[in-house]
């Protein structure tokens, strides 16, 4: 377990790859989080975690954009990682020294410039991942291969293909992104769509409602069955539960689709629960059991000794892209990083910290 020690002792940035979490009962007693006794003034620039720019200011930019066709069949080459799941939309930022790893990247920038990542279980490797276009790059003997993917497409493997040590391959087929209208296209009463709005909040969406009664009147279910299929509804249900984060300066995506992935990457689940989110092919499913999620309070708790740490309830943003992020240590070991308000249970190595691949000002990291 690291930690990012800080000397005020205002917050503990905690790395963990492979973090069992429990539900909590929703009497937290004396472990409660009075946000509103803590300061919100904060002169950190929410915008530097973001650019990852630990990794050097003289990367090479890749111009262009890969898309690939849904249901295409492709060979991919693969990186399989322990317990990093790539969402897309995701920064994936990557330190690499191996020299098979580096062919395989080199490889990759002179084509098309994508690569897949997947998971690797306890057991075996997730049968599902995201493509990841690398966009910026560069080689230094000394510093090895450093770079910044995004993720951008699912794709699920169909024959994985090893040909060599640590080089692997396979033939994936890409997975479409369904996007579902409102629920009630098809069955709307065409003498009502003017006075149809599109709502944009929960004023909005009240008035909507009552032209959403009559459109059912000719379905076989009442309303509020097809609301819970409303993709701008659960959006707007999941936003202002995540008000608290928005207001401390992150970015929380508008799209359904968008948010569904944000909010997968910036949870606090598990590798089971991320590969759910990951399978399926509608935002409108990802964000039904996000909202699930999202009423639950979880624990971190140590994955060796199961001690305490702290609730996702404790989590804040420090970067603009959400509270939880993925970021690369000089080892090239990739992290998983959450900031709490509060956190027990953390037992300091007598190491001095190491401000290489820091980004607090004033700060470094404790291993």
């Amino acid at each position: 377990m690291d930690a990012n020690a800080d000397d005020d002792g205002t917050h503990s940035e905690l790395e963990y790859p492979e973090n069992r979490q429990n539900n909590v009962e929703e009497d937290h007693s004396e472990e409660n989080t009075d946000e509103t006794s803590i300061s919100t003034e904060s002169t950190f620039d929410l915008t530097l975690p973001a650019t990852h720019s630990y990794l050097g200011h003289n990367l090479e930019e890749l111009r262009g954009r890969t898309i690939l066709d849904d249901g295409l069949y492709v060979n991919l080459p693969l990186l399989v990682k322990q317990s990093v799941m790539l969402f897309p939309g995701q920064t994936l930022p990557m330190t690499v020294f191996d020299t098979q790893t580096i062919d395989m990247i080199r490889t990759c920038i002179e084509n098309d410039r994508t690569l897949g990542v997947v998971c690797l279980g306890y057991d075996k490797m997730v049968p599902i991942g995201t493509t990841a276009e690398i966009y910026e790059c560069m080689y230094d003997p000394d510093q090895g291969f450093r770079l910044k993917a995004k993720g951008r497409q699912r794709f699920k493997i169909l024959r994985v293909i090893i040909q060599g040590y640590d080089k692997i391959s396979a033939r994936v087929q890409v997975l479409p992104e369904i996007t579902l209208g409102p629920p009630f296209l098809d069955e709307r009463i065409a003498s009502l769509d003017h006075i149809r709005i599109h709502p944009k909040n929960e004023e909005d969406f009240k008035k909507q409602e009552k032209v959403e009664n009559l459109d059912a009147v000719v379905t076989p279910w009442p309303a509020w069955v097809y609301r819970q299929y409303d993709p701008l509804r659960l959006s707007l249900k999941i936003r202002q539960r995540l008000q608290f984060i928005e207001s401390k300066g992150s970015s929380i995506p508008e799209d359904p689709s968008d948010l569904s992935f944000w909010v997968a990457q910036n949870l606090l689940l598990d590798d089971n629960e991320r590969i759910v989110l990951l399978n399926y092919d509608c935002a409108i499913s990802r964000l039904q059991r996000e909202m699930k999620y999202l009423v639950e309070d979880k624990e971190f708790v140590c994955c060796n000794c199961d001690s305490y740490i702290g609730r996702q309830s404790h989590m804040f943003p420090m970067s603009k892209e959400g509270p939880q992020g993925t970021y690369c240590n000089p080892s090239g070991i990739i992290h998983e990083t959450v900031t709490l308000y509060h956190a027990q249970g953390l037992a300091l190595s007598d190491n001095p910290p190491s401000i290489n691949y820091t980004w607090f000002p004033g700060c470094g990291f404790i291993s």
